[in-house]
């Protein structure tokens, strides 16, 4: 995940500005579990929206494209 220094979320539609901040995903794709710890995230401190650059979401979108794990047998 790119560092927090380089991200930029801009302005909230509520006229905020998203302060950055890192939070961990827990997430299960494919069967198995996955946590993705400081990813980039903004947070509009005025409304408390939450966004995400469109690379993260990218990244996470093809770990849940990732063929399943097979079970044991």
């Amino acid at each position: 995940m790119a560092s927090l220094v380089e991200v930029e979320h801009g302005r909230c539609s509520c006229g905020g500005h998203f302060e950055n901040h890192e939070v961990e995903i827990r997430l299960t794709a494919s069967g198995r579990p996955i946590v993705l710890p400081n990813v980039p995230q903004g947070v509009c401190p005025r409304c408390g929206s939450h966004v995400y650059k469109v690379q993260v979401l990218e990244y996470i979108e093809s770990l849940m494209r990732e063929p399943p794990v097979p079970g044991p047998n």
